[in-house]
């Protein structure tokens, strides 16, 4: 190589470093005035953002650490997407209810519309006179067919088909699928009108398609939801979530079609025959704005949203509070105590018990607490140009309420750490006001629809296995109840129970 070549070699490589140089200052400038007015958070890095300072799958643990230096309110970059994350009551009363229509819309990805047909459900819909409608439907649906003695009656025979098993197991075991099994039951009972045998294959298959997508979706679909390219070659993660996404549509489409075939309008058994009554009648009155609302594809997602409403939320929390039954043994003496007295053995507890079991309810309250199954709920997108606080929030902006904050702020709770069923019980053991930082089910326009269904339903699986079986650890065993799962979904640990069955042999 001559000189003359070296020089120029030397040349190209100084003016390459100084473009990339001056790329990165460009790249840096254009982040800083986009991001400057936005809350605070540790240094982002280009690319992976705060990736880097993730030490684990629990991502809502970890950010509520940084609110020590950086307030309740987080600018927080998971490679290159940013969203707004909330860890404190008041921001998230102002984000949910005072700026509700600010805050009201849904994320969207290509995952997201295959699940719901482009937004055509309740969950992920974006806001806007169809989706109040659907809300408006499924709320009468939901107060008409789960709520009351229909309610108590379906959750009395799914629970006796979960003693019934309970009872024959002698070993210990995972109740995972046995309380699984009840929830499930009960929704095919509310949802079809069906009662099914736990060992049911179409009623384990169900089961199996939901348990994966949970997995799926938990895990993310990051590659083929944000690089389209992907999507002509997809994962074999992407592969399987489209085959369990068919079959779980093709399992609603197939009851949705047996009952239209079924339709008497003069019995409405469960709430497939009521969306079925809901379209009739908007065809009756020729009413066609309604109609193009109330598809078949819409109903059948309406279906979905209200078949998982309180699937998850209901057979986590149920799992959670056996396992700290079985941890604090002294608790669930008073909460079988308290049944004892107010119900005995002769029946199982029903809904007008409720207002005499204060403990039990407060028991199930606190597990709540400790044990956010949804720590995250479902992400909130800014409709506007608005603010929280003093913090300017673009529109498209995603928003996250850290439910798992709310429910571990020292500020709120003392002991926060400790199993404190009193926390929610007035001086005569009654039930009290809800506390301020309690928020599962969300608040404001987005309230979960399955908050409904999810609180009595709890309270009498609950009473009725405690009424029935003492719970235990086995011997030996010293648990360690810490979540596991993600920003998604908290699931337990993984313990074997002993179900002890309190009624004397006959």
């Amino acid at each position: 190589m001559t000189v003359l070549d070296q020089l120029l070699t030397g040349a190209m490589v100084k003016t390459a470093l100084v473009g990339l140089v001056a790329g990165l200052a460009v790249y840096w400038l254009m982040h800083w005035r986009k991001t400057r007015k936005l809350p605070p958070g540790p240094l982002s890095l280009p690319f992976i953002g705060h990736l880097y300072l993730f030490k684990s799958t629990m991502i809502h643990e970890e950010i509520y650490k940084w609110t020590k230096k950086y307030g309740p309110v987080l600018s927080v970059a998971v490679g290159p997407f940013r969203f707004i994350m909330v860890n404190d009551i008041d921001t998230a009363l102002e984000v949910l209810v005072k700026k509700s229509t600010d805050f009201v819309n849904r994320m969207s990805s290509y995952s997201v519309d295959i699940f719901t047909d482009g937004g055509k459900d309740i969950a992920f819909a974006q806001y806007g006179p169809t989706l109040r409608l659907h809300r408006k439907i499924a709320s009468k649906a939901l107060r008409q067919y789960m709520q009351g003695k229909d309610l108590e009656n379906r959750v009395h025979i799914a629970l006796q088909k979960g003693i019934d098993l309970l009872k024959t197991e002698k070993e210990p075991f995972d109740p995972a699928l046995h309380v699984t099994s009840m929830v499930f039951s009960l929704l095919f009972a509310l949802c079809f009108a069906e009662s099914h045998d736990f060992q049911d294959p179409e009623f384990r298959r169900i089961i199996h398609i939901e348990d994966c997508l949970n997995e799926i979706f938990q895990s993310g679909l990051i590659l083929e939801d944000y690089i389209p390219l992907l999507r002509y070659f997809p994962t074999k993660n992407f592969k399987q979530f489209n085959a369990l996404v068919k079959e779980h549509k093709a399992f609603l489409k197939k009851k949705f079609d047996e009952h239209k075939d079924s339709f008497d309008e003069g019995n409405i058994g469960d709430l497939t025959d009521y969306l079925i009554q809901v379209r009739k009648e908007a065809e009756q009155e020729d009413k066609e704005d309604l109609l193009e609302q109330l598809t078949e594809t819409h109903l059948i997602q309406m279906l979905s949203d209200i078949f998982l409403a309180s699937f998850d939320t209901s057979r986590l929390t149920l799992r959670f509070a056996l396992f700290h039954m079985a941890q604090y043994p002294d608790i669930q003496e008073k909460v079988y105590k308290e049944i004892n007295e107010a119900v005995g053995t002769g029946r199982l507890p029903g809904m007008e018990d409720r207002e005499n079991l204060g403990y039990t309810e407060a028991v199930l309250h606190e597990s709540m607490r400790l044990a956010t199954v949804l720590p995250t709920g479902f992400p909130h997108i800014a409709t506007c140009a608005t603010k929280i606080g003093d913090y300017e929030i673009p529109k498209g902006t995603m928003v996250i309420i850290n439910h798992w904050a709310l429910h571990h702020d020292p500020q709120k709770w003392d002991e926060v750490e400790k199993f404190k069923p009193e926390r929610y019980l007035t001086e005569g053991n009654k039930l009290g006001p809800k506390p301020e930082s309690w928020l599962p089910f969300s608040a404001g326009r987005r309230l979960c629809l399955g908050e409904m269904v999810a609180k009595p339903e709890l309270h009498l699986f609950f009473a009725g296995l405690i009424q029935r079986f003492m719970v235990k650890f086995p011997d030996g065993v010293v648990p360690d109840l810490t979540p596991k799962g993600g920003m998604v979904v908290l699931y337990p640990p993984d313990y074997k129970l002993i179900f002890e069955d309190r009624l004397p042999k006959t």
